[in-house]
């Protein structure tokens, strides 16, 4: 009988150890103030910029359109670059980069894989064939065959001057439409 009372009170003390665990991990982070905000503004005109700091924070940021990279500096509690201010662009990549004057920062766009990943589209005028063969129903070949075109006039004016490349026609330009867009001579 006493073997039966161990295991009994065992049991039931591993029970309460268990819930009082769970409790504690479950409430444990509404209790801690996280290091850095999050950012992620919800809506259809969110922009998607990407920071790459090699001496502090990084990563893919979620912003209101209008934020500038002196805003979300702030928002994110690291030192904001010297200068004039930026205003932030959906597909952006600021590189932050230490010269011999001190801290930089170069705009550049997301490379193709984060652009697509993010379901934003590719600017057909800078794509390469690599970036071209990552769009869904497009292969080796007619990737070679839009950069061939565009090297050849170049560069597209328009969407619908794909179609003059064998094996797009209105039914594959429109599948392609959410993933290419024309930018303006000078870009991001």
């Amino acid at each position: 009988m006493k073997w039966h009372e161990h295991q009994i009170r065992g049991v039931v003390a591993l029970g309460v150890v268990l819930a009082l665990t769970s409790l504690i991990l479950f409430a444990a982070p509404s209790l801690i103030r996280p290091k850095h905000p999050l950012l992620s503004e919800s809506g259809p005109q969110t922009l998607a910029v990407e920071l790459a700091n090699p001496n502090g924070m990084s990563g893919i940021f979620f912003v209101k359109p209008g934020t500038s990279l002196r805003s979300l500096c702030g928002r994110l509690e690291i030192p904001a670059p010297t200068g004039r201010d930026v205003v932030l662009q959906s597909g952006m990549r600021v590189r932050f980069a230490t010269d011999e004057n001190g801290e930089s920062v170069r705009i550049e766009s997301m490379d193709a894989a984060t652009r697509l990943a993010l379901n934003l589209p590719l600017d057909v005028n800078r794509a390469e064939v690599e970036d071209l063969r990552m769009i869904p129903g497009v292969g080796e070949r007619l990737a070679s065959d839009i950069v061939a075109m565009r090297e050849k006039t170049g560069r597209f004016n328009r969407l619908e001057e794909l179609m003059q490349i064998k094996g797009i026609k209105e039914k594959k330009l429109e599948k392609l439409r959410s993933h290419l867009y024309i930018d303006g001579p000078q870009g991001l």
